[in-house]
């Protein structure tokens, strides 16, 4: 199913609004208890600093599994501040932790009783129940946050709302409100890359392409799985050239990467974007009333058990939502590593299948040969680095994102093109 990375845990999401009370929250309202037969006064802003103090180590507690201590730490939190929303929703994080989900909906109810439009309240609660998967009552919760007019998160809930669909296979509603998500936060990099995988499993392939550019234009940090289904897309499009820049890419940055010996192995015949597009056509075949047809061709893959990279890609493959105000499923795993922008080429040609491996060996032994990062010395302009690379300074500005009015600095990664791209820009 899906990539699942924890942008916005709950328990983060908590903290953040407990940071976040105010003055005028922390009303100035008292109580008074007696000790030695003397009224002592405490302002209800103290009793709610003591109960925000209790949440966090309830909360911390139960991230170290003593599940005892924070339900105590919760307890004195309820006491301190019953009408906190933060301490039923602290206590909705904990109940369904440990498995009471009744429990978990009471004091989210009670939460919303207390303030019906807080928004984050709403959308945790869409998210607890899309791991229910009570998709329609979780869009319900979704669609509440959003329309509160102070809600800053309005493009995480919609993309929450997009991963709990594609949870139950609807593709066009995941789609819809990805949309609605990207035109909420237009270059929020983790969203468009998920709009990548999803318009190529549906085999919207150009449409897959425009968001895969736009992507590149907000980031330089490419994985191994980017750039494998960067290979499997643009051979969709049958541009093999652009296709084999990505390629050598990832043989050479990552090679012992799942994806990199997959490639070596059978030309990444199968990755998890492609799973996800098996799931789109047995769906739709079950909505046409067809029967699905099964492939016999016989694909080698190496075993995924052989490496931690590749265990962690079969949890990336469960349906189960990880995340809280950010449930996306296909979000790709940390990004570590640069790269310079491959360049689509406008003409691609078909290339003969008995050419394919030889021609990946011959561009990995030249880029060998070659640093695809320059690091700028002193004295050094990207005027004099593009004349010592022999690449246009055009082209350096737009892998580099450096505009006109930019400065380069001593010490500064500047990537260039692969030895294939600036070949094919020089000749």
């Amino acid at each position: 199913m899906g990539k699942a990375t924890a942008k916005y845990s709950l328990t983060r999401l908590i903290a953040l609004s407990i940071s976040l009370l105010s003055a005028p929250l922390l009303s100035g309202c008292i109580t008074q208890s007696f000790e030695n037969n003397e009224p002592i006064v405490i302002k209800q802003a103290n009793r709610d600093e003591m109960a925000v103090t209790r949440i966090s180590l309830g909360l911390g507690y139960l991230r170290m599994g003593d599940m005892s201590q924070a339900k105590l730490n919760l307890e004195k939190a309820k006491k301190f501040s019953p009408a906190l929303v933060q301490v039923h929703t602290a206590f909705a994080h904990y109940y369904e932790t440990v498995g009471e989900n009744k429990l978990a909906i009471e004091s989210f109810e009670q939460a919303l009783a207390i303030k019906a439009d807080s928004a984050d309240t709403l959308n945790n609660y869409g998210v607890f129940l899309c791991r229910q998967n009570k998709v329609a009552e979780a869009e319900v919760q979704f669609l509440k946050a959003i329309a509160v007019p102070s809600y800053l998160l309005v493009s995480q809930s919609y993309e929450n709302l997009s991963s709990c669909y594609l949870q139950i296979n609807d593709f066009d509603k995941a789609i819809m409100y990805l949309h609605k998500s990207i035109l909420h936060s237009p270059n929020r990099t983790t969203t468009l890359l998920q709009m990548v995988r999803l318009q190529y499993a549906v085999a919207n392939y150009q449409v897959s392409q425009r968001f895969l550019q736009k992507f590149e234009r907000n980031t330089q940090r490419f994985s191994a799985d980017f750039l494998a289904l960067a290979y499997k897309l643009y051979r969709k499009l049958d541009k093999r050239r652009t296709a084999d820049n990505y390629a050598t890419m990832l043989v050479k940055m990552y090679p012992q990467s799942w994806e990199s010996k997959q490639y070596l192995l059978n030309g990444l015949e199968f990755i998890e974007s492609d799973a996800l597009a098996k799931k789109y056509r047995l769906t739709q075949q079950e909505n046409n009333g067809e029967h699905s047809v099964i492939n016999n061709k016989r694909v080698v893959q190496l075993s995924p058990t052989s490496s931690v990279e590749s265990t962690k890609r079969i949890k990336k493959l469960s349906p189960v939502i990880l995340t809280t105000t950010s449930i996306t499923q296909l979000t790709p795993k940390p990004l570590d590593s640069t790269l310079t922008l491959p360049i689509s080429t406008t003409d691609d040609k078909d290339v003969p299948e008995a050419l394919e491996q030889k021609k990946l060996v011959n561009n990995i032994d030249q880029i060998k040969q070659h640093n695809l990062v320059h690091t700028v010395a002193k004295g050094e302009s990207l005027y004099s680095i593009a004349i010592k690379y022999n690449v246009k300074l055009q082209n350096l500005r737009q892998w580099n994102n450096i505009t006109k009015n930019n400065k380069i600095h001593t010490g500064d990664k500047i990537y260039i093109a692969t030895p294939n791209t600036v070949k094919y820009i020089n000749e």
